[in-house]
């Protein structure tokens, strides 16, 4: 997957409609989102946040619209696109016989990651995960395997992140450090994409909410995004 040679977003997603078939979600919707920026996505229970997440990963396909990265069509069996994108968007699928530790390596190294055995150290760490480093998945928390989850895909190198709803699961004091360090994240350059119910995260992490409501879409400010959430 090569660059759009005129690209203007990272991500923009045009008049997107997102749904099945057989039922339109929500929709038409647009989002131009450039590098450095965070947008939150806010919204009621079933109006279509994962749905969107999905469907810009193009794992569902949309009903109408278009989506582009760096000025080109998604395409999620791209090579290029995967090492670009980095995803938290589920629950996780886990290797059973590896260890903590050893997942964040196979993620760390198969992306190239330099120095890959301090910044598993540093991930596990972060996390609070150290002793349960050479854990198997099966032994872990519900809240455990989410803090995993996230260390894996903030391991890696990606221009683009999406996460939905990573302050699931996790205490006050790894939220705090959380929304650092996606603040952090978006003053190197990446951008973020993130659905999310948490008002702090979208005043202290983003700069911009999509608020899928009455089967639409509306770009508000962070602050006023938090302000709906605590409605």
């Amino acid at each position: 997957m090569q660059t759009g040679q005129s690209a203007e977003y990272q991500l923009e997603a045009r008049e997107l409609t997102i749904g099945y078939p057989q039922r339109t979600i929500c929709g038409p919707l647009n989002l131009q989102l450039s590098a450095g920026n965070g947008t939150g996505i806010i919204g009621a229970n079933g109006s279509g946040k994962s749905t969107l997440i999905r469907t810009i990963l193009g794992h569902l396909p949309p009903v109408g619209g278009e989506v582009e990265f760096l000025g080109l069509p998604v395409d999620e069996d791209s090579i290029t696109f995967r090492r670009q994108v980095a995803v938290q968007i589920t629950d996780g699928t886990f290797f059973e016989e590896l260890t903590i530790a050893e997942h964040l390596e196979l993620v760390a190294r198969g992306h190239g990651v330099a120095a890959w055995e301090q910044k598993v150290e540093e991930e596990l760490d972060f996390f609070e995960l150290t002793a349960v480093a050479e854990v198997l998945p099966g032994e872990l928390s519900s809240g455990q395997r989410r803090k995993v989850l996230l260390a894996a895909t903030l391991i890696r190198p990606a221009q683009l992140v999406l996460l939905d709803e990573p302050e699931q699961r996790l205490d006050l004091r790894i939220r705090q450090k959380l929304y650092d360090r996606l603040a952090l994240l978006r003053q190197s350059g990446t951008t973020l994409l993130v659905v999310t119910h948490d008002p702090q995260l979208l005043r202290k992490s983003l700069d911009s909410a999509l608020l899928l409501d009455e089967d639409q879409g509306v770009i508000l400010d962070a602050e006023a995004g938090a302000q709906w959430l605590e409605r």
